[in-house]
């Protein structure tokens, strides 16, 4: 069995690779380390100054972090019953979501290399345009038969739970 000290370097180890992780999804730094920090909290969440531990960190830094986390649903404050401290907590269930959102960019992105298609005259342009089209309107089809397989398996296991 390890040793509580082994245990404690494992999981800073594991907070770092998630948080790299994340870095490499397009989360800033900051973000990204404050996230994983929640995701791997032992109880439901974390307060202000256990993450500032934890992390070494600002408060500042933290408090943009949970902005940042909040406005785009992936984190929620909480009040713990005799606390004056804010707490923090992952949200549930919205990574399909999260995804949804990165998909429907590709769409966009689809659509403008299709419309700069139409105005486009150097054959140089054309080409650079028409490589973009290509590929971003492939992923866009495949994206989306994802997402429909992804509602139809979480349909059917909130149907389960029922």
């Amino acid at each position: 069995m390890p040793r509580p000290d082994e245990r404690e370097e494992s999981r800073h180890q594991m907070l770092d690779e998630l948080a790299r992780v994340l870095e490499a999804a397009g989360f800033p730094h900051g973000i990204a380390k404050v996230y994983a920090a929640l995701t791997l909290a032992e109880g439901e969440g974390l307060s202000t100054s256990e993450l500032i531990e934890e992390l070494g960190i600002s408060k500042a830094s933290v408090s943009n972090a949970m902005q940042f986390l909040i406005g785009t649903n992936l984190a929620e404050r909480y009040r713990v019953r005799g606390s004056r401290e804010a707490h923090y907590r992952i949200v549930k269930g919205v990574w399909g979501d999260v995804l949804n959102r990165k998909f429907t960019a590709v769409s966009s992105i689809r659509d403008v290399t299709e419309r700069a298609l139409d105005v486009a005259k150097s054959p140089e342009a054309r080409k650079r345009l028409e490589d973009m089209h290509e590929v971003y309107a492939f992923f866009e089809k495949e994206f989306k038969d994802v997402m429909r397989r992804w509602n139809e398996r979480q349909s059917k296991r909130s149907n389960e739970r029922r």
